[in-house]
């Protein structure tokens, strides 16, 4: 006789409970359902969202997991027809969304029977397929209860295949034409008029867009985010034509809209008494009349001018219009200074995020003034502030709330760090290209800034193993890690951040002294690893790899130039079934033989840079092979750096 099971004594709810608190850690269910029978049931059963990592996969898992509403394929590029039919009839009555955005290989068929199969499908991305037709849009077309459907870079589609979509889908209310540089305006036009719903509408990068189809877009009485990025087509004196209320707008971008002035936002906006985001990134010039035309707008609360001109007199002008502001971004804006941003952030008490990267003239008195003004900030970038002396820095650690800071390439020193540290809450730090740091500084956050997630040391040079170390014990959340050029840095640091098993992103390219043995501490302590660049780390050779291979099932994106790999170690990259991205120049002991047997052999790569030199090696068919599989080949003339070998 069996001894009773007392985990069945325990309620679903609870179980359910516990598994939607395990759904962020790709193998934490994985294991509840190995714990017992009925716990293998009830993962199978209450498992709504799926994300295969290999194509096998694919035909056991609709018996496995009978009730799947959220469908993402974008690590099986080599979903065919055969396979989204499949899948579409043994979903047909829960499938609710797919992401297909990474796929290669369907056709209209596959779209065809998927939209006819599942019709409670709600969201489908088709994004990044260029060789799409209106053939393939009209068979999405069939999918009559579709509310949200992006075909960004669908370059092949037309206004006859967004008409089909236009009139069957009546029901649209999120719809993304990025990069559709077919369409037209009467293919945009045809969309709001037919789809009464629409919320938001993405027309960015289409050469053809102008102000003729905004007359029926800004007369839909929910839209509520617009994005005409780059459409040059756009010019304020078509916009000061239309006679239109966007009562119900809240976000517009013109990012790169240099055909377009205060005249024409104006005219975009009119009524807009809701708008909260406006984005204009790289388009016009701050004047006093632009700043004239926020004035219309009582809830803005983000403002994104990164890469304007900004006239003294328009930034001021900011400041006394705008007084409700949480967001505001000045990366790379022209004729920013202490005396106009000074009394912006003075008006503006509330702000939570400020972008003032590339301000070059910004001294250690703006920082005073912000950090006395904005106790709120929760993002500070100020990237090569390089006006910017140590003593400013001391003024940082007065914004408690601060979560994000960016410092690279800038004077801060030990000193400011520690004042930094009093920012208990700060979950990513940049100090790239910080010469001044040392580990002393770095113990300073270690101490106080547990939640730590993103930390950044790229070529910050005088930092060695000491300060990592302190890192690694006293953030164990972290999830990326960048060490890159520090000539400091060994395997000991390493060990020890392989104890952060929350880590994902590990950047160690031009670490001389990292080796196998380093490489393999952190693959078996920190199992989630994505991204891996080892460029240049010349001691890496193929034994490292191969424990990489063998610990880290998740890895998706690796750089290996300038390693000590063979054909050996590469393909026993080939076993990473997650893996879409690799980038090798100058491997040693890499041969044509080894690189077909690698590319043959990972079967859901979809980009590689790969040396020239080996592109006439590889016979063509093999080329043609990849090619239809959906994979990319990149290939470059590299130049060998010898120092690197030295």
């Amino acid at each position: 006789m069996e001894p009773p099971n007392f985990f069945d004594l325990l309620a679903k709810d609870l179980l359910y409970a516990i598994l939607d608190h395990l759904r962020h850690d790709p193998f934490a269910p994985k294991f509840f359902s190995q714990a017992c029978k009925s716990f293998y049931a009830l993962e199978s059963t209450h498992r709504t969202a799926l994300k295969p990592r290999r194509l096998d996969f694919l035909p056991r898992a609709p018996q496995r997991y009978p009730s799947i509403l959220h469908l993402d394929l974008t690590l099986c590029p080599s979903v065919d027809d055969f396979a989204l039919t499949a899948l579409s009839l043994a979903w047909r009555a829960s499938l609710r969304s797919v992401d297909l955005s990474r796929c290669r290989l369907f056709s209209h068929v596959g779209l065809s029977a998927l939209a006819l199969n599942c019709t409670c499908l709600l969201e489908v991305d088709l994004s990044n397929r260029p060789d799409l037709t209106d053939v393939a849009a009209k068979a999405i077309a069939e999918a009559v209860n579709l509310e949200r459907l992006r075909l960004g870079r669908c370059k092949g589609i037309t206004d006859m295949g967004i008409g089909c979509i236009a009139v069957r889908c009546g029901r649209l209310r999120h719809v993304g034409l990025r990069w559709c540089i077919r369409v037209t305006d009467f293919g945009a036009g045809l969309i709001a008029i037919k789809c009464k719903e629409i919320r938001s509408l993405d027309l960015s990068y289409m050469p053809q867009i102008t102000e003729r189809c905004l007359h029926h877009i800004l007369q839909l009485e929910h839209l509520e985010d617009l994005v005409l990025e780059h459409c040059l087509g756009i010019e304020d004196h078509g916009l000061a034509a239309l006679q239109v209320n966007c009562k119900s707008m809240k976000m517009l971008n013109l990012s790169k809209c240099q055909n377009i002035s205060h005249v024409g936002i104006a005219s975009l906006t009119n009524g807009a008494q809701n708008l909260e985001k406006l984005i204009l990134s790289s388009s016009l010039v701050v004047t006093a009349d632009l700043a004239k035309c926020l004035q219309s707008f009582p809830r803005l609360q983000l403002v994104k001018l990164d890469g304007c001109l900004g006239l003294e007199s328009g930034l001021k002008a900011i400041g006394n219009s705008c007084n409700s502001l949480k967001e505001l971004n000045l990366s790379k804006c022209v004729g920013v200074t202490d005396e106009n941003l000074s009394f912006l952030v003075k008006t503006n008490k509330n702000l939570e995020k400020l972008d003032i990267t590339c301000c070059r003239t910004i001294t250690p008195e703006f920082i005073s003034s912000l950090t006395n003004s904005c106790l709120r900030l929760t993002s500070l970038r100020m990237e090569s502030c390089s006006l910017i002396s140590r003593e400013g820095f001391l003024f940082i650690g007065r914004c408690q709330l601060l979560e994000e800071l960016d410092v690279t390439d800038t004077e801060i020193d030990d000193i400011g760090l520690c004042s930094i540290s009093r920012c208990t809450k700060l979950s990513s730090l940049k100090l790239g290209i910080c010469l001044m740091i040392t580990d002393k500084g770095l113990k300073h956050i270690a101490k106080s800034c547990s939640q730590l997630k993103h930390l950044d040391l790229y070529r910050s040079s005088r930092i060695t193993d000491e300060g990592i170390v302190a890192i690694a014990l006293g953030c164990p959340s972290l999830k990326a890690v960048n060490i890159a050029y520090n000539s400091n840095i060994t395997d000991s640091s390493l060990a020890f951040l392989s104890k952060c098993q929350k880590l994902r992103t590990l950047e160690i390219r031009g670490c001389p002294h990292i080796s196998p043995q380093g490489l393999s501490n952190i693959v078996v302590g920190c199992k989630n690893l994505e991204t891996m660049d080892l460029k240049k780390c010349r001691k890496i050779n193929d034994t490292g790899i191969i424990q990489l291979a063998q610990h880290s099932q998740s890895l998706k994106q690796i750089k290996l130039s300038y390693c000590s790999v063979t054909d050996v170690g590469l393909i026993a990259l080939a076993s990473i079934s997650c893996l879409q991205y690799i980038s090798i120049f100058h491997v040693e002991g890499l041969t044509s033989n080894g690189l077909v047997a690698f590319l043959l052999a990972c079967q859901n790569l979809t980009k590689a840079k790969l040396h020239a030199c080996f592109e006439p090696l590889i016979p063509q068919q093999i080329l043609k092979y990849m090619e239809a599989r959906g994979c990319v080949l990149v290939w470059r003339e590299k130049t060998f750096e010898a120092s690197w070998w030295d």
